[in-house]
């Protein structure tokens, strides 16, 4: 009898199946996860000699019955790992496409075909089967090379991609300003124009980039090498116009335990003497903050200085918010080190070290660009000349946040140093124990060797106990100036 439920088409049998659906979707994932390709490779190089075997040594029927055994069971192996991997992907025809597994599906295709052929025993050596074993023989020693070269493949960093949802807004009031979303025509006029303005644009693909470029007067060759090929926080400095360059960080959700990964979104500021246009890509939540900061600029600066002031404002402030996460993740690693094994505190600070860097680099750039804001003449529209207090502060909030990175990447370099001292001090514990046991055994062999085998019949009277008496002693004495000079702590 069956239980129907009346929220839904739910039966005791239909839950069984899920369940069991479940249980096995789970098992086959564990046996992908088993067979990984340091596995498969050493079943190839495994099976690739036990196939050889019998070319090299003298075998009887019997013993070539088990070689064949056990190359069925690595075949079956590589068998039972290609239908998991097929069933537990969600791209089968991707897969089957993918070189590799064309590899893997050649070697058990070849293999059963020399392992089980259809016609008679007789023919089991005919050429044709000479050459499926041969190449089998052939994949198997590709196979083994390859699972050596696929795990030191680095997966080359692509930059983020535009989502698609492309928001053009522009800045509007007078004293409480804040920014409202206008649609794409009318952005590209309100630019063309002369009226004063400050427009921000997310998620700008290359061909609204494109038409950007005649309106805002910037060669489109300028805004591609900015906007999509820049690496590091720059500015330029035109007659007409001044083009901007920066990261917007962003720390990507991780769970408990997991080291920060930092991700950034490319942000270009393209400013004049009329208006200041803002492109992003993926930039997070850089257009919420700045709305909100937009509120904390006084008002006695004019509209697109106090805009661009908050733009500027909400990348620093995410900085720092990066630096304390990074920060907190060493102390972290610092207070839980002695759990760690030599090679998972390696791996981990290595890691962290690396996402440091690249935030050090982005601030080390980014400073100096605020102080080019802070301190030189540019082509925006209220910051045209003389020195700018407001920019000024936020070019010093730049400094600390790099100092504060720096030390950051200062404490992780100590920490590792101070990780490999104490290694290269238990290892010189170790080759100091080495060295006392080497020289206590020293005196009995020292004198074994000058006395001989048998000490009765030799031209002194020592006997053999006086003999090991006087071995004792000697490494008594040596033992105790050892433990007189600390040696044995």
């Amino acid at each position: 009898m069956r239980l129907v439920v009346s929220a839904g088409v739910v039966s005791n049998g239909v839950i069984a199946d899920n369940r069991r659906e479940v249980i096995t979707v789970g098992w086959l994932e564990r046996i992908d996860r088993m067979l990984n390709d340091a596995v498969l490779g050493a079943l190839a190089l495994i099976s690739l000699f036990v196939g050889l075997a019998p070319f090299v040594f003298d075998t009887t029927s019997s013993i070539v019955s088990i070689l064949d055994r056990v190359e069925l069971g690595i075949v079956a192996l590589f068998a039972l790992e290609y239908t998991a991997a097929l069933l537990t992907t969600s791209e089968r025809w991707k897969f089957v496409r993918n070189p590799w597994r064309l590899l893997d599906a050649l070697i058990v295709g070849l293999s059963l075909a020399s392992l089980f052929p259809i016609a008679h025993s007789v023919l089991r050596n005919a050429p044709a089967l000479r050459i499926l074993r041969l190449g089998r023989f052939a994949l198997f020693g590709v196979r083994a090379g390859t699972a050596l070269a696929v795990r030191d493949v680095a997966t080359a960093p692509t930059s983020p991609a535009s989502s698609g949802d492309f928001r053009i807004a522009a800045l509007s009031g007078d004293d409480t300003l804040e920014l409202e979303e206008i649609d794409w025509t009318t952005g590209l006029s309100r630019i063309r124009t002369e009226t004063e303005d400050w427009l921000f644009l997310r998620d700008v693909d290359a061909e609204r980039l494109a038409a950007l470029a005649p309106a805002l007067g910037v060669p489109e060759a300028t805004l591609r090498a900015r906007f999509f090929d820049s690496t590091f926080p720059r500015i330029e400095r035109m007659d007409r116009y001044t083009v901007m360059f920066a990261w917007y960080p962003s720390v990507a959700p991780r769970a408990d335990g997991e080291l920060p990964r930092v991700k950034r979104a490319p942000v270009l500021l393209v400013g004049s003497t009329t208006n200041v246009v803002v492109l992003t890509r993926e930039a997070g939540d850089l257009y919420e903050t700045t709305q909100r900061r937009l509120a904390e600029v006084d008002v006695t600066h004019p509209p697109l200085v106090r805009a661009t002031y908050a733009l500027l404002k909400s990348i620093v402030r995410q900085y720092t918010r990066v630096a304390e996460t990074l920060e907190t993740a060493l102390i972290e690693i610092e207070s839980g080190q002695a759990q760690l094994s030599d090679r998972l505190f390696l791996d981990r600070t290595f890691r962290l070290r690396a996402e440091i860097s690249r935030v050090r680099g982005s601030m080390k750039h980014l400073k100096d660009v605020l102080r080019v804001l802070a301190e030189k003449p540019v082509a925006i529209r209220g910051l045209e000349k003389g020195r700018r207090p407001l920019f000024e502060l936020l070019a010093d909030d730049g400094e600390e946040v790099y100092e504060s990175v720096d030390d950051t990447m200062t404490s992780v370099a100590a920490l590792v140093d101070l990780r490999l001292n104490l290694a290269s001090f238990q290892m010189n514990k170790v080759m100091r124990l080495l060295a006392i046991l080497t020289t206590l055994t020293l005196i009995p062999a020292v004198t074994g060797g000058l006395l001989g085998m048998n000490v009765e019949g030799n031209p002194w009277s020592a006997t053999l106990g006086q003999v090991t008496y006087g071995v004792a002693a000697g490494m008594a004495i040596s033992l105790y100036v050892f433990a007189v000079k600390g040696w044995l702590r």
